[in-house]
C-alpha cells in the first residue's frame, strides 16, 4: 500500500484569468498533467493508502469453486 497525498489545487481559470480552486482533490501527478503550475492548497491535504497498480484489493480471496 503507498501512500498517496491528495489536494485540492489553486489554477487560473482559462475563461476569466481568475485564481481559483480546483473542485476535486487530485494526487500531485494528476494534478501536473492537468494543470501544468497549479499549486497544492495544503489546507486540503488528504492521505489515501493506495494498492500497487494490478494487485487484488486487501480485503479480496479467491473464491472456492
Amino acid at each position: 500500500m503507498n501512500p498517496t497525498e491528495f489536494f485540492r489545487w489553486w489554477i487560473i481559470d482559462e475563461r476569466t484569468d481568475e485564481r481559483r480552486l480546483t473542485t476535486y482533490a487530485l494526487s500531485r501527478a494528476d494534478a501536473a498533467r492537468a494543470f501544468p503550475g497549479a499549486e497544492p492548497d495544503l489546507q486540503t491535504r488528504e492521505l489515501h493508502y493506495l494498492s500497487e497498480p494490478g494487485a487484488a484489493p486487501p480485503d479480496s480471496r479467491a473464491r472456492e469453486r
